[in-house]
């Protein structure tokens, strides 16, 4: 009697429209969802890998006058006012990095400015250059804090460091403030026309004056409405809520300013400040000014608290949590943040540190650094948490956010936006591996890293699927081969195809190779100008080895109930589709396996690949 063919199966992902599920056991993933991914993009409803990160080789310039020690006999190009035309200094920036805050000129134009080692320092996005604007020993603090506050009200920026009188930047010059103006404090925001601020005990907070309450614009940076307590004096954070971390404001297409209340964010709770604009009414109001808004985990940090249309998004410490989404959860036993997706990733923060995290929202996109790593010179982040509000949008469909993992390569120190009527940019200011402070630019649409040292770089990245069980998950099966589709394959490529059997503990290889798709010319020696980008139908992945072999339970490790696939690719390609074949197969007796299967060779764990992925392992 002849025996029963073999069945085959075929399992796989045709989209992956829905980002990253780490949160869930890797069968539990949805089919359009990925386990995890490092350095990935799923727009459109593939994956490829990030847009790239451009360095800036900026020119750095410090301010001399004609008595100054540094002019040289060659070097006599100095004015009638005493300042140089031409900028003299170090070749890059160095020093204990504190914090930076954008800045838009009152003609539009785009800066950043710097707190570094106690020395302000003001970026030109458009003329990529960096100006040190501490240009006496007065206009400069303490070098050996690691932390700084900035806000921007008007075309003024006040830069704290919870110690020292506040410097004032008005566009032109840097100062002091004044006796009659905003006081030493910590966390600020610029709500409602005031700035408001925490002050150095870290539980009271203040506002200043209203803006053009004199006539003028400095009046915001005023004090003298502050004189008795029921008209407008300090407020105060319980002593059991942890302290002020962060000041945000969600946005209010009601009100005339767009803006809502003021939320004050503690560790531990989030209060709401309902203060009106006229001061002289605050004595006579029948509801409190300031109210408890939320019970559960606030924010860490201030920089990682940042207002998205409506909603304000923070760091807290069980992960990204959305206020909006947490007030709604109010009434329920459970508050749970935002984050799951990425669980295993949040849960190896060091919780102590996420008061340096800092997040933007650049292109729909929610960047959050993660991952920070304590440096004497100012907190480093190994990663960006992704958030992608704009997988699929269309009139006729609209999906849901979804993360995106993490994109790795820079050690972060803060990660800024700037913006104006005519766009925005979006900055990364890393620690180098010289210990120099780099600025390096989140483009849009790049398909490669660009250093300065090597150029132009191809970027690693990094996908782990479900767990393919075949819809019969409870047959032991034989894995054979597997197929990948790609296109917009630009350049060399090279894949690494890893495979893990059911809850083993590790990667197992399968196989290696590259691609390569010409579309950039070379010495322009060819006429033909219209290269493409390529693509690949269908890439066959050969059978797997029989030799490794996992000896815990007696079986080949290509017999499996199911399996999950990793690519590790370095190169620019998008991944259309993926699928996985596999036979039935009788299940063996329990026995040893190298008597049951004599060509098995025992697999060592130590010599597999890690099932968890660092942020390390990736770099451009």
């Amino acid at each position: 009697m002849s025996e029963r063919a073999p069945r085959r199966y075929t399992d796989g992902s045709v989209t992956f429209e829905g980002g990253v599920d780490a949160g869930v056991m890797p069968s539990e993933v949805d089919k359009n969802q990925v386990a995890f991914a490092v350095n990935a993009s799923f727009r459109q409803g593939f994956v490829s890998c990030r847009p790239g990160f451009v360095q800036k080789d900026y020119d750095l310039c410090v301010s001399i006058t004609a008595d100054n020690d540094q002019i040289t006999a060659d070097q006599t190009n100095v004015t009638a006012d005493g300042w140089a035309e031409e900028c003299y200094g170090p070749q890059s920036l160095a020093g204990t990095f504190q914090c930076a805050l954008p800045y838009i000129a009152d003609d539009g134009r785009t800066f950043i400015l710097m707190l570094i080692s106690g020395k302000v320092w003001l970026y030109n996005c458009l003329q990529n250059t960096a100006q040190n604007l501490s240009v006496s020993p007065s206009l400069e603090n303490p070098s050996n804090l690691l932390d700084g506050w900035m806000v921007q009200a008007e075309n003024f920026v006040v830069i704290q460091d919870g110690f020292s009188k506040p410097l004032i930047f008005n566009g032109t010059n840097l100062r002091r403030s004044s006796d009659d103006e905003i006081k030493t404090g910590k966390v600020m925001a610029y709500v409602n026309g005031r700035i408001w601020y925490a002050l150095p005990d870290g539980f009271s907070f203040r506002a200043t004056d209203i803006v053009y309450g004199d006539g003028t614009r400095a009046s915001v940076l005023k004090e003298t409405e502050n004189t008795f307590l029921n008209e407008g004096g300090d407020f105060a954070v319980p002593s059991d809520s942890g302290g002020i971390t962060a000041m945000a404001v969600p946005g209010d297409p009601d009100s005339s300013l767009g803006q809502g209340p003021l939320l004050v964010f503690t560790p531990r709770y989030v209060f709401s400040v309902q203060a009106p604009v006229d001061r002289d009414t605050w004595k006579n109001l029948s509801y409190p000014i300031q109210a408890i808004s939320l019970l559960t985990s606030g924010a860490l940090g201030s920089r990682s608290a940042i207002t998205i249309n409506g909603d304000v998004f923070y760091r807290a410490v069980d992960g990204v949590r959305s206020f909006i989404i947490a007030r709604r959860s109010f009434t329920d036993w459970g508050n749970t943040p935002i984050s799951s997706e990425i669980l295993n990733v949040i849960e190896n923060d060091q919780t102590n540190l996420l008061w340096a995290s800092s997040a933007v929202v650049f292109d729909n996109r929610l960047l959050m650094t993660c991952q920070p790593r304590y440096n004497a010179e100012g907190v480093i982040h190994k990663a960006l948490a992704v958030l992608d509000f704009d997988l699929i949008t269309s009139m006729r469909k609209n999906f849901p956010p979804a993360w995106s993992g993490i994109w790795t390569g820079l050690n972060l120190l803060q990660i800024v936006k700037t913006e104006n009527a005519y766009g925005d940019q979006c900055f990364c200011i890393a620690r180098g591996s010289d210990d120099s402070i780099q600025l390096w630019e989140v483009t849009k649409g790049n398909k490669f890293d660009n250093n300065i040292p090597d150029g132009k770089k191809e970027i690693e990245w990094m996908v782990q699927t479900r767990a393919y069980n075949f819809e019969v998950p409870f047959g032991l099966k034989r894995l054979d081969s597997g197929d990948l589709f790609i296109d917009s394959l630009e350049g060399d490529v090279s894949f690494n195809v890893t495979y893990r059997p059911d809850q083993y503990p590790g990667w197992i290889e399968w196989t290696d190779f590259a691609e390569c798709a010409t579309t950039t010319q070379c010495l322009d020696l060819c006429p033909i100008t219209n290269f493409k980008p390529q693509y690949r139908p269908k890439m066959r992945f050969p059978t797997p080895s029989d030799l490794p072999c996992n000896e815990t339970i007696s079986t080949p490790a290509r017999n499996l109930y199911e399996v999950q696939v990793m690519l590790s690719i370095i190169g620019y390609c998008r991944i259309k589709s993926l699928r996985v074949h596999a036979y039935d197969v009788q299940e063996p007796s329990v026995g040893d396996c190298r008597t049951a299967f004599p060509a098995c060779t025992p697999l060592d764990v130590c010599d597999i690949n890690p099932l968890i992925y660092t942020s390390e392992s990736v770099n451009p």
